[in-house]
């Protein structure tokens, strides 16, 4: 496995990281439900580690529940100790009743190592990756309707993708502003031009004219336009959409002054 190119730019420091991982041959993961004692294992690991996400990897777990039933069936008189214990009822335990606690079945020693392989590279670089953004994870294109004819033409454009990703701002309409405004610096410097008024800036985009509009008014409108300018340089990101399109980031800004 090659090492992550963020990883490989540090010095050899140990990078403490707050996850801990245990491993079941699937026997023993059985023995420790039926005795119900993992309910009171996760207890007491949460308290020697209260900030640590805590994973339960098991290895062959169904398919030895599997055999073991076969066996019991074809051979009662061999397996009259044992009994099938309740997985999924524990699971869903450790879902409802535990915080940051997940467990995973592995099919065999190949999964897991994979499983494993891939979690410790997760959890290694993901110390350096950029804090995400609302912008950051819905700018990559998912909110683009499958049926949009100008799909392939937003995702390759980062401008329209960011435009598509502000709330109610529809691909059309992205492509009218884009059309007049084909970089985000272009309309920035628009908006942030001292000699315009602020009801200048906010009905800028209101007469650009929209492909595909089926009425007779095919201009992108007053309501998008104000929203796209208050969206843009909102001065809060704490503020919630609506509070800022209804002008609580612009009031709030020239109240504190």
């Amino acid at each position: 496995m090659s090492v992550p190119e963020e990883l490989s730019k540090i010095s050899s420091e140990v990078i403490d990281v707050p996850y801990v991982l245990f491993i079941f041959e699937a026997e023993e993961f059985c023995n420790l439900v039926n005795s119900k004692s993992l309910l009171s294992h996760v207890s007491r690991v949460q308290r020697l580690y209260p900030l640590h996400t805590v994973c339960y990897l098991t290895n062959k777990l169904l398919a030895y529940i599997n055999k073991r039933e076969q066996g019991q069936y074809k051979d009662p008189a061999n397996h009259t100790g044992w009994k099938r214990p309740l997985i999924e009822e524990v699971l869903s335990k450790l879902t409802i009743n535990f915080v940051k606690v997940h467990s995973r079945h592995c099919v065999d020693e190949a999964e897991l190592a994979e499983h494993v392989a891939g979690l410790t590279c997760s959890l290694a670089s993901c110390q350096f990756r950029n804090k995400l953004t609302r912008l950051s994870v819905n700018a990559n294109g998912s909110l683009i309707p499958k049926g949009c004819v100008d799909k392939n033409q937003i995702k390759k454009s980062p401008w329209l993708k960011a435009l598509v990703a502000i709330p109610k701002v529809q691909p059309r309409f992205a492509i009218a502003i884009w059309n007049k405004y084909p970089t985000m610096k272009s309309l920035l410097r628009v908006y942030m031009d001292p000699s315009k008024s602020v009801h200048e800036k906010e009905f800028l985009l209101k007469d650009l004219k929209v492909e595909g509009m089926v009425s007779d008014d095919r201009r992108l409108g007053e309501i998008c336009s104000k929203r796209v300018y208050r969206i843009l340089m909102a001065q809060s990101g704490s503020s919630k959409t609506d509070d800022i399109e209804c002008g609580a980031d612009f009031f709030s800004q020239h109240s504190a002054e």
